[in-house]
């Protein structure tokens, strides 16, 4: 059997579904007779208007007829007249005929008269007048258009059998406009009648919806309401222990992920130092090792060229010898500056930048420019350093990974805050992977030596558009150094 609730709802969804329909369909129709009595009360005012009008045209027939066999008005504007009575005699007979039928097309319009019985006998007795009408004011125009036929005599009988009909023809005319109006108020009147039926029905529908639908759905939801306020207290007794543990639960797992996040920068932190000290011993034992060396062994080059070569091809493979290792000397200084530039040491993060700039410009044909503000005093050590690793590998990636042709660099100390923002027009990438945390190595740990200085760290890129890095690190608040200060952070989040 099926529980209640479902019963319930599926009584009241097929009454909704019973109401709605009814309600629905009740105003469907009830817009389909306006729209349709709205589109037959435009053809009736048309054909009122039509049939008034051909009153006005017969008796402009009557006034030109009048004017064309006045013989002043003949000899002077009888082409003008002439033309004006085939223009009256043709739209008259349109009308007409097109009344008379039921169905008149206008300036590209066409209207439905809809004839009863009465109209169709109106315009049986109309016919003869009309006819005597028309022909003897066509007879008119051709006695005009032919001179040969130009009779006095024969346009005034003419004449005469058209005024003597007219009067005839605005009578029958009348009662066949009355007519039509009549029939017009008639279908009116019917409309009101079939909207007031679907009216009453419509609020009939309405009324045993609130009986049968609304009137259940209050009863049903008191009900439910009576019940959810009874067990409320017991309801809450079982929840408040069950928030409690909740609670306990949310709390511990917030505590263990700040103690693996805390201990996630330390090992960050850690490992960033000892890849800078190990930097700094690689780049001692290049100067003073491997430099020194390659120093004295140009030296001893230069020595050993004073003396006479034994032939041309010996001289030269000297000359590309020393130039060989005049470039490993250049290629050892270069990897010992980036390994740990003494200049980051001993002026600062500015005039690192600036120098390193100038050296990858000069090995890689790229435009960098470097912009610097308010950097007179030294910033702390491990700030300059972060600094100056997130340039380099921002300039790496640019003319590596982007193709750039042109790099931008902007250094500026502010109040409380160093903002370093690295531009290129590269080709860009798209920086959901990023977010999604597939990126490459090189964006992590920039990123990564950003948050330990808690600092922000943001990437704009699109493909084909170019990438901007903007890196802002607070001024006062770097990480401490020691593996010490470390673990007391450890057990200060703990």
């Amino acid at each position: 059997m099926r529980p209640l609730d479902t019963q319930v709802f599926q009584r009241l969804t097929r009454l909704y579904v019973i109401a709605l329909t009814t309600v629905a369909v009740l105003s469907m129709a009830g817009q389909l007779v306006i729209q349709l009595f709205l589109n037959q009360l435009l053809d009736d005012s048309h054909v009122i208007n039509l049939a008034g009008r051909q009153r006005m045209l017969s008796q402009r027939l009557s006034k030109t007829a009048v004017l064309l066999c006045r013989p002043d008005i003949y000899q002077a504007d009888a082409e003008y007249y002439s033309q004006d009575i085939k223009d009256i005699l043709a739209l008259w007979q349109k009308c007409h005929y097109g009344l008379k039928g039921g169905e008149l097309s206008i300036d590209n319009n066409t209207y439905a008269a809809r004839n009863s019985e009465s109209i169709d006998s109106l315009f049986q007795k109309l016919e003869p007048t009309f006819q005597v009408m028309y022909l003897n004011a066509q007879q008119i125009s051709q006695s005009i258009e032919h001179p040969a036929y130009n009779q006095q005599e024969k346009r005034d009988l003419a004449l005469k059998q058209i005024l003597s009909h007219e009067r005839s023809f605005l009578k029958m005319m009348d009662k066949i406009v009355f007519q039509y109006d009549k029939e017009a108020s008639n279908r009116v009147d019917t409309i009101k009648r079939i909207e007031l039926i679907l009216f009453v029905l419509l609020f009939i529908v309405l009324i045993l919806e609130g009986l049968l639908i609304f009137r259940p759905i209050a009863n049903y939801i008191r009900v439910v309401i009576r019940k959810l306020t009874d067990s409320e207290q017991e309801l809450r007794a079982t929840n408040q222990t069950l928030v409690e543990t909740q609670e306990a639960l949310v709390l511990a797992t917030e505590e263990k992920f700040k103690l693996q996040l805390a201990e996630e920068k330390v090992r960050s932190a850690s490992l960033m130092e000892g890849q800078e000290v190990e930097r700094k011993r690689l780049a001692r034992e290049l100067h003073d090792g491997i430099g020194q060396m390659l120093t004295g062994l140009r030296l001893l080059g230069e020595k050993v060229r004073s003396t006479p070569f034994v032939n041309e091809k010996q001289e030269r493979s000297f000359g590309e010898l020393q130039k060989l290792i005049q470039e490993t000397i250049e290629a050892t200084r270069t990897v010992s500056f980036n390994l740990a530039p003494s200049v980051l040491s001993d002026y600062g993060v500015g005039p690192a930048i600036r120098i390193l700039s100038e050296q990858i410009a000069k090995a890689s044909g790229v435009a960098i420019e470097f912009d610097e503000k308010k950097l007179q005093q030294r910033l702390p050590e491990s700030l300059e350093t972060t600094l100056y690793r997130i340039s380099q590998e921002a300039l790496h990636n640019a003319i590596k990974y982007a193709e750039a042709s042109f790099i931008s660099i902007h250094l500026e100390k502010q109040a409380h805050e160093v903002v370093l923002i690295i531009a290129d027009n590269g080709k860009g990438f798209d920086t959901t992977v990023v977010k999604k945390g597939l990126g490459g190595n090189g964006l992590k740990n920039m990123q990564t030596r950003s948050n330990l200085l808690n600092g922000h760290f943001k990437i704009q890129s699109k493909v084909g558009k170019g990438t901007k890095i903007t890196v802002k690190i607070p001024i006062g608040q770097e990480r401490k150094s020691t593996i010490s200060k470390k673990k007391q952070l450890i057990q200060q989040t703990v």
